[in-house]
């Protein structure tokens, strides 16, 4: 293909440098004769000496635009000849002495008609082979660059061979086990430690995966542990504390015995924060239950309208107290989903509970269906008029146990129910997410597969 371009690019220059310096000077050479004889003629008839110098002007134009053709013919491969038959044959009229006086004579004639003719037909000869050459040349481009085509398909399909099999090489060696182990890192990032990645070449992404599958186990082992221990406290937490309350209750109905205001004010504290640390027993329960899969899920379907309305209802006390609107209009024609509806009713009011917690009093909570992500999904959004939620902190707040450095005096809670929500909309086919709103707030979503 190298060899093929380069005689191309010679051939190109010998019609660019050559050929067509040649057919742009041949033009400028029959100018030049035709006004040597136009200005004799004027000269002639009109007596003016200006015309003289015209001729002159036209005669040394004439001789050096032949001296370059004739010296360009010659560079050629295969010169024509025809310029220097020319130059033989005509050169006589150039090179002979006129004077101004002897061309003003009415019966001097500088060249006979014939002669003109003859030499006008020989220069025009010498043009039309040039443009033959010139032809004859583009012809040979072309079939040259026909053979530079046939190769470079030649070689582009060598190439595309030798890329697929590169790219197959690559693939297996290295973009394989790197997808492998982003999928695991992503895994483990959602507080899924099940995943172990099946590498088993000995070269440095082997090691990587058996150091990957390590991490792994131990991690699972370390969060049983938690869970185990965690499922046990909130057990053995539990019993004492019914225990309390209900003796905090008697005390409160009188049962053992009348009470004045002031020890009734501090029983009502003490079963407000009896019903607190209950709260979030059950959140740690039913943390660990998910980790375990020891509940037996009831999947059918239902009407996501319904349940929306449930759980709005489920949390209105609280929002009135604090004058926050929770608004929601129902979608029209919903498809039934499927899924473990009072698992959903839990995933709906965990996020209203944090919508209500970080909307300011007299905001509003909007919730709402929509059709999609294709026909195969509904999606719940869920908005409040909150501070939001910093991007760097996004990917944090699904995580188990996480809560921002912001809330942590002066909210209650362990970090769990996000955690619960993503574990029971995974367990039940969606997905879910967070965005910041435009304005102000943020809006969780989550979809869920229909029937």
């Amino acid at each position: 293909m190298f060899i093929k371009v380069r005689e191309m690019s010679d051939t190109s220059a010998r019609i660019v440098g050559i050929s067509n310096r040649i057919a742009v000077l041949s033009n400028d050479l029959k100018n030049s004769l035709l006004d040597m004889d136009v200005n004799i003629k004027k000269l002639k008839l009109l007596k003016k000496d200006v015309y003289f110098d015209y001729f002159g002007t036209a005669r040394g134009n004439y001789q050096k635009v032949l001296v370059e053709i004739i010296d360009l013919d010659r560079r050629r491969g295969t010169p024509a000849g025809y310029w220097c038959n020319i130059d033989r044959t005509f050169g006589g009229y150039i090179h002979a002495d006129v004077s101004k006086g002897q061309s003003v004579n009415e019966g001097y004639t500088w060249i006979a008609d014939d002669v003109m003719d003859q030499w006008m037909t020989s220069i025009a000869a010498a043009r039309k082979d040039n443009e033959d050459r010139i032809e004859q040349a583009l012809i040979l481009i072309n079939r040259l660059s026909r053979q530079v085509m046939r190769n470079c398909m030649i070689g582009f399909g060598i190439s595309i061979l030798v890329g697929i099999m590169g790219v197959w090489f690559i693939s297996r060696s290295i973009i394989v086990p790197l997808n492998k182990l982003k999928s695991g890192l992503k895994r483990v990032s959602d507080d899924n430690y099940t995943y172990e990645m099946d590498i088993a070449s000995k070269d440095e992404f082997g090691e990587l995966a058996a150091a990957f599958n390590d991490m792994n186990r131990q991690l699972k082992a370390d969060d049983e542990i938690r869970s185990d221990f965690i499922a046990t406290l909130s057990h053995e937490i539990r019993s004492p504390l019914s225990s309390i309350r209900e003796s905090v209750n008697m005390l409160t109905e009188e049962v053992l015995g009348p009470v004045n205001d002031k020890q009734k004010k501090f029983l009502t504290i003490a079963a407000n924060e009896i019903a607190r640390i209950t709260s979030l027993l059950n959140h740690l329960l039913d943390t660990s239950i998910l980790v375990s899969g020891i509940n037996k899920r009831q999947v059918a379907p239902f009407d996501p309208n319904q349940l929306v309305q449930s759980a709005i209802l489920s949390i209105t006390p609280g929002a009135k107290a604090r004058g926050i609107r929770t608004e929601f209009k129902p979608l029209e024609q919903a498809p039934m989903v499927k899924g473990n509806d009072k698992e959903i009713m839990q995933v709906i009011i965990n996020i209203l509970d944090n919508a209500l917690k970080f909307s300011p009093n007299n905001s509003r909570v909007d919730v709402r269906l929509t059709r999609g992500p294709g026909k195969h999904f509904l999606t719940c959004n869920i908005s409040d008029e909150g501070p939001g939620i910093p991007e760097d902190k996004q990917s944090l707040i699904f995580k188990k146990y996480y809560r921002a450095r912001e809330v942590r005096k002066h909210m209650d809670g362990v970090g769990l129910g996000l955690n619960i929500a993503r574990r029971i909309v995974q367990e039940n086919g969606g997905e879910i997410f967070v965005e910041n709103k435009p304005d102000k707030g943020c809006t969780f979503s989550f979809t869920l597969p229909v029937v």
